[in-house]
């Protein structure tokens, strides 16, 4: 009667389970089927947080699921999806996506001071490859030497990032005018250049700490820049505390045609020491101008003037 009563008990529970199970049911279907149908919008090649603007205007969810390198999707922005775009679910729907971070970033190498053939030697082994080549003229490195590069040395970029170079054709032909590299030099070197080429400097003064007083420590153009009669050439060089702020150049010599008339004439002056020779003038002057050089102290050394290639005196 016990075992009776007990299998009658577990009857009524199966009973009760077995309604309670499909009116859950029932409740879930409405539920699921009072949400309404939605197209999956494309969110790739998006912001996330423009994608998640679009899905939430959609009654849909965003959820990051990873993340890939990618150089053809910007940092930041959705690779992938899932659900894929164009299909249809139910609002309340979390769509899946990757993000991208971008591509892979790489130092890029030294290559100014090496020849073309073992720059892309060591750019390949960053991968990264030589892009535009330009060539110049160059006082400071020889031909086929790479002067420049951009992006410079240190800087991070993509991989497969093409670095533009300019190569040295060596050293310019006698009708181009270069700049020096001037720098830690002193600036009686500057004055001298100029000299040689008739060009007007403007020389500033600053005080700064880790250099001797006149030496350069800026200068424009930068070197290796065409300079002619037009360019404005400025110097800054080092002063040290104390000494005066203007700076006079200091002229050693001096010198005036012994010519009359008004015609001008190709005014030579050379130094000659146990050096070699050095051009210190070479241009048109009018007869009666002054010149004033410096002329820097060599042992045993002699100046020769030079008018329209004729030797006219020797000091």
């Amino acid at each position: 009667m016990v075992k009776k009563k007990k299998r009658i008990k577990f009857l009524w529970w199966l009973i009760i389970l077995f309604f309670l199970s499909i009116l859950l049911y029932n409740i879930t279907e409405k539920i699921v089927h009072s949400k309404k149908e939605v197209v999956v919008p494309n969110i790739t090649n998006r912001p996330v947080y423009e994608a998640l603007d679009v899905v939430s205007k959609m009654n849909l969810g965003l959820k990051k699921i990873g993340e890939v390198y990618s150089p053809n999707y910007p940092v930041g922005t959705v690779v992938s999806q899932h659900p894929q775009a164009g299909m249809v679910v139910r609002e309340g729907r979390t769509i899946n996506v990757v993000v991208s971070l971008g591509g892979e970033k790489v130092f890029v190498p030294n290559i100014v001071g090496e020849e073309r053939r073992k720059a892309e030697v060591i750019l390949r082994q960053y991968t990264l490859f030589i892009g535009t080549v330009t060539e110049r003229y160059s006082l400071k490195f020889a031909k086929n030497k790479i002067i420049q590069q951009q992006p410079q040395e240190g800087e991070i970029v993509d991989k497969n990032t093409s670095v533009d170079i300019v190569v040295s054709l060596g050293f310019p032909p006698e009708d181009v005018i270069l700049m020096p590299d001037f720098k830690n030099k002193n600036v009686n070197e500057v004055y001298q250049w100029s000299q040689k080429y008739g060009f007007e400097i403007n020389v500033k003064e600053e005080i700064v700490d880790g250099y001797n007083d006149g030496e350069v420590i800026e200068q424009q153009p930068l070197p290796d820049e065409i300079v002619n009669d037009t360019t404005i050439i400025e110097i800054v060089i080092a002063k040290n505390k104390g000494l005066t702020k203007e700076k006079q150049i200091v002229y050693n010599f001096e010198y005036e045609l012994p010519f009359l008339g008004d015609t001008p004439k190709n005014v030579k002056i050379v130094q000659i020491s146990a050096e070699g020779e050095d051009v210190l003038y070479n241009r048109p002057t009018l007869p009666k101008q002054k010149i004033q050089l410096f002329v820097p102290p060599k042992k045993n050394s002699r100046i020769r003037i030079f008018v329209d290639g004729v030797l006219i005196d020797e000091k």
